[in-house]
């Protein structure tokens, strides 16, 4: 009876520890249609399958310069989905995109309107 009971216990701990591996749990950056459903005015593109957004203040605030042409926007999608590396919402096809000097969190769009600062958006 004692081993029953050691056994059941040894069960309910282990089932414990499951119920927090679940997919609620996982951290993921947000993906397009996420932070559309957010803010339907969101300016975004995708870049190494991370979601970019302009509109930040605080970005814009930064004294920034333009590094390296690193990709360019291929695609256009207003509604979020299936968004892939080079897709926009609302950036013309053939933007070219700019890497900064210095951070690696914010990218620069060359637009005809003049440039244009997306920040990385991610989970921490």
């Amino acid at each position: 009876m004692r081993k029953l009971m050691i056994f059941i216990l040894f069960l309910l701990v282990l089932a414990g520890c499951n119920l927090n591996q679940g997919p609620n749990n996982t951290t993921r950056n947000p993906t397009a249609e996420e932070v559309l459903r957010m803010d339907r005015n969101a300016n975004i593109f995708m870049y190494k399958n991370t979601i970019y957004n302009a509109g930040i203040d605080w970005v814009n605030k930064l004294e920034l310069s333009k590094d390296k042409e690193i990709t360019e926007i291929i695609e256009l999608r207003e509604d979020g989905k299936e968004f892939k590396d080079g897709t926009a919402n609302k950036l013309v096809v053939g933007t070219k995109i700019f890497s900064v000097k210095e951070r690696n969190d914010i990218l620069i769009a060359e637009t005809k309107d003049g440039d244009i600062r997306f920040y990385k958006l991610v989970e921490g």
